[in-house]
């Protein structure tokens, strides 16, 4: 798994979230049911889309 969190370089009060997962199942194990209690009402907005990599190789 790997996680980033970076400033957008646009929108100062805006932040990036990245993940990268080995599965779908660890995924699942990470998120759990439901967010934390109190976990939703932190976001003003939220866009979420998942992209999958058929495969990666070297340069």
């Amino acid at each position: 798994m790997n996680f980033t969190l970076s400033a957008d370089p646009i929108e100062p009060d805006r932040i990036n979230v990245y993940e990268r997962w080995e599965s779908e199942e660890d995924l699942a194990r990470f998120r759990g049911d439901a967010p934390e209690p109190g976990q939703a009402a932190q976001n003003r907005d939220a866009e979420v889309g998942k992209y999958r990599i058929s495969g990666v190789e070297a340069p």
